[in-house]
């Protein structure tokens, strides 16, 4: 089953309650007007936009949706049995707002977060503004998914590989994992990394990679597949059967990583200022035992490091240890 995120916001359009429930009842029974199912859908949208989402990351946003589909269906499926359940997720996701399940339904998700979801199940990230959007995998890697872009991806990494499909732009930052390669798909174009930073832009007949670090692998059924290493580039052309390494070098780092939190470079940055940097980009909670290290100053580069990598860093350069639990991390002193 895929669940799909629509970053995309529609301005607010009031509906009465009684109007609402009509429209509801029509639409599920595929009974709306053009004109009817425009209005409802904007409507929605503006209840889909509600900020008590905005502290879940996306694990957490896709088992919430999860769940509240879950709940719909079988609510549905009680009481309008020969209704036709192919509809798309955000709709009822927006639908379970509106009547009134929202607020139950946030608090009994909020309380079971934890819970692993069952392997094989997929998120669809779609991204049809400018706007980039993070996206935090399972093993910690990061992908940031630029405008009309597509991104699907499991819940939880099964077996020996780390399968993604791209349709689109995307930053991707790769956690490092040896025994376990990381694979993008883009139409007939695979790309296999083991933990490394580049940018992928995909279309219908031209697929660009821009490397950063690390060393990128490109294969295909119709051409012949070539190694990359940091800064280069290469362009695959489907209709001509061709992949070739680019003579020029890579877009500017700035222009690649613009819009993202890739660039984790601080020189002489007070402490409290990194801190909520690492906060932002790795949608974690850092609280300090020892208030007087937050106006201490610091120079280090954490750009392309894990949030474990990055807090060892730290913990070097400031003698300090951590502990992680959750989303939360909790720096102290070493003893």
């Amino acid at each position: 089953m895929y669940l799909q995120i629509y970053c995309c916001k529609i301005s607010s359009i009031k509906m009465k309650d009684t109007a609402f429930k009509k429209h509801i009842s029509r639409y599920l029974k595929n009974q709306l007007q053009a004109e009817e199912k425009q209005k409802l859908d904007n409507w929605l949208d503006d209840l889909a936009g509600n900020d008590s989402f905005d502290g879940l990351n996306t694990a957490e946003k896709a088992e919430t949706e999860s769940r509240i589909y879950k709940q719909l269906t079988d609510r549905i499926s009680k009481t309008e049995k020969s209704i036709s359940l192919s509809i798309r997720l955000k709709p009822l996701l927006k639908i379970a707002a509106s009547i009134a399940l929202f607020t139950t339904l946030l608090f009994i998700f909020r309380v079971s977060l934890k819970e692993v979801f069952n392997i094989g199940q997929y998120v669809s990230i779609r991204n049809y503004k400018g706007k980039i959007t993070k996206t935090i995998l399972s093993d910690g890697s990061i992908i940031w998914l630029k405008g009309n872009s597509k991104l699907d991806f499991p819940i939880k990494f099964k077996g020996g590989l780390r399968k993604v499909d791209l349709d689109g732009e995307a930053l991707f930052e790769v956690a490092k994992d040896a025994r376990h390669p990381f694979i993008i798909r883009c139409g007939t174009l695979t790309t296999r990394v083991l933990g490394t930073s580049f940018n992928i832009k995909h279309s219908i007949n031209k697929t660009e990679i821009d490397v950063l670090t690390g060393r990128v692998f490109l294969s295909s059924k119709i051409a012949a597949p070539i190694t990359l290493q940091p800064n280069q580039k290469a362009v695959y052309c489907e209709s001509k059967k061709t992949l070739i390494k680019e003579a020029r070098p890579v877009l500017e780092i700035a222009e690649l990583t613009k819009g993202t939190e890739y660039n984790m470079f601080f020189n002489d940055a007070r402490v409290e200022d990194v801190l909520h940097r690492i906060e932002k980009k790795f949608e974690v909670e850092i609280s300090v035992k020892n208030p007087k290290l937050k106006d201490n100053l610091i120079t280090a580069d954490f750009t392309d490091q894990s949030l474990i990598n990055t807090l060892n860093m730290m913990g070097e350069a400031l003698n300090l240890d951590f502990e992680i639990e959750g989303r939360s991390v909790i720096l102290k002193n070493k003893v």
